[in-house]
């Protein structure tokens, strides 16, 4: 009896039925600007951002018809998210203004530095094949609020996390245009 149970157990592990599917991890990609702004003054830093409830998680999310929300397990951030937002939109931003007046992610903050803020209400598929981007951010006393859509090619994690990148870098054009 002991020899058939020891059977079935190696026989189920080698038909692969006892191995776990291997996560996937994905990171965002910096898009470069096409022209520089031609601004000077005080340096600007990312201060803060926030992301929607639910959607700053390890997993790559998508939402689903009747508000559902898709969290695809093994289709996972590299590292938090928000942190990812932050140094996308920092390097986006600094492709499209002058040298020096973005304070990139790990460098020190000068002793004037504009702080930039920026709220998500959404930043996700949605279940019409199209990456919704949906912000409000301020700097100084200036408050904007963007909307942008990028098409989705397909509802695959890989083409999310390229509409997410072109989202953010249409933002950072937003935002350049703006200052």
């Amino acid at each position: 009896m002991r020899r058939a149970l020891i059977a079935v157990c190696l026989l189920a592990a080698g038909c692969g039925f006892l191995k776990r599917t291997p996560n996937t991890f994905y990171t965002l990609d910096t898009i470069p600007g096409t022209a520089r702004a031609t601004i000077a003054g005080t340096p600007i830093g990312i201060d803060g951002i926030e992301l929607p409830p639910g959607l700053d998680r390890r997993e790559v999310t998508a939402r689903a018809a009747d508000n559902k929300l898709d969290v695809r397990g093994h289709h996972q951030w590299a590292s938090p998210l928000e942190d990812m937002v932050v140094h996308t939109l920092s390097f986006d931003l600094a492709s499209r203004l002058p040298e020096g007046m973005i304070v990139l992610p790990g460098q020190a903050k000068p002793g004037a530095m504009r702080s930039l803020y920026v709220t998500f209400e959404d930043l996700a598929p949605g279940p019409d094949n199209v990456f919704v981007l949906d912000a409000r951010w301020t700097l100084g006393e200036m408050v904007r609020h963007e909307r942008i859509t990028v098409p989705l090619a397909s509802a695959e994690s890989p083409a999310v996390v390229a509409a997410m990148s072109q989202a953010l870098g249409q933002l950072a054009d937003r935002i350049a245009a703006a200052i």
